[in-house]
């Protein structure tokens, strides 16, 4: 039984037609059928965007001539070192018969996007708003020293300063430490008119028994329709922030690397997820954890205020980054 159930796996046959790039002309990216789902070729994406590409045993790497900027897939898994920052695949890679790919869907919502200008909508970068999470009555996450909704709205404020001395229209969704439903946030960015929405958050480990070992920062944005998101739970639904899903990876890839870039912090990477201020909102939108409370060192620099400058300086960074990365597809 067991050997007809291999027999079964592997000689499914595979299906191969070619896709072109949208508004673009260059070498066709061609996909394959696999469990009833596409995946396309990386060798072809590598030819599409000037890499080099190595198929191997592990892995499949992207990279220009000087071997200054690559990208690394990992075969049998969602992560992917996206020129020395993390990221999480939709679908995981993998390699077959000497070449290797990815889902249709990663390449159109998730690579496409960090690679191609005109894959990315042009939109205005005026009033951006910035979310402290919790408050009021719900702490969030705390330890001995402090708890996460004080801890966020300063990080918080200081990222509206930043902000503003760059030109930008920043506002808060609380200056003060009041109760401030999910809802009422995704309204406020709505009647503000909001060209941004960024919630900052900080984390905590899932139980004490691993409070010491777990720290960095994770950056969430919305999870496509008909995906799983990276931590579990599939919808085929399709929200209004699904929208902007080209946007919302690469306003979540410029500001976190951007944080890490400013704090020096443990990269946990770009992930997706359903959460409501990502579902319901109608621009680009994250929602950043800053560094986990759990940890002893690390919860202990959440509170101070050179670390609370530090990310600040990484979102509005962040945030200039993407501005500029917009423009581009003039």
């Amino acid at each position: 039984m067991l050997r007809y159930l291999f027999a079964l796996i592997f000689f499914v046959p595979l299906y191969f037609w070619e896709i072109k790039v949208y508004g673009e002309a260059g070498p066709s990216i061609r996909y394959t059928v696999f469990n009833k789902k596409r995946f396309v070729y990386l060798r072809d994406i590598a030819s599409y965007y000037g890499f080099s590409c190595w198929v191997e045993k592990n892995r499949t790497l992207f990279s220009v001539k000087n071997k200054k900027w690559q990208v690394v897939f990992y075969h049998d898994k969602k992560e992917v070192d996206f020129n020395g920052i993390k990221l999480y695949l939709l679908k995981p890679a993998f390699n077959r018969s000497s070449q290797s790919y990815i889902s249709e869907k990663d390449f159109w919502l998730t690579i496409d996007p960090l690679l191609r200008a005109n894959a990315r909508k042009q939109h205005p970068v005026k009033t951006i708003v910035i979310d402290p999470g919790h408050g009021g009555k719900d702490l969030g996450g705390n330890n001995n020293l402090g708890n996460e909704k004080d801890i966020v709205l300063q990080t918080a404020r200081r990222t509206v300063e930043q902000l503003r001395r760059r030109g930008y229209n920043a506002v808060m969704t609380r200056t003060e430490d009041i109760n401030l439903g999910l809802k009422e946030r995704v309204n406020i960015a709505s009647r503000l008119g909001a060209s941004l929405f960024i919630s900052i958050h900080n984390n905590m480990a899932p139980s004490s028994r691993v409070s010491g070992s777990i720290q960095g920062v994770e950056t969430f944005c919305l999870t496509p329709a008909g995906e799983s998101s990276t931590h579990g739970g599939a919808s085929q639904s399709y929200m209004t922030g699904n929208r902007n899903d080209r946007n919302n990876i690469l306003l979540a890839y410029e500001i976190h690397r951007a944080i890490i870039s400013q704090t020096q912090s443990n990269d946990r990477g770009i992930k997706r997820a359903r959460f409501l201020v990502l579902k319901e909102i109608s621009c680009p939108a994250i929602l950043v954890e800053t560094g986990f409370l759990s940890h002893p060192r690390e919860g202990s620099r959440l509170l101070t205020r050179a670390h609370q400058n530090a990310v600040a300086t990484g979102i509005a960074d962040g945030v200039s980054n993407y501005h500029r990365a917009i423009l581009q597809g003039k």
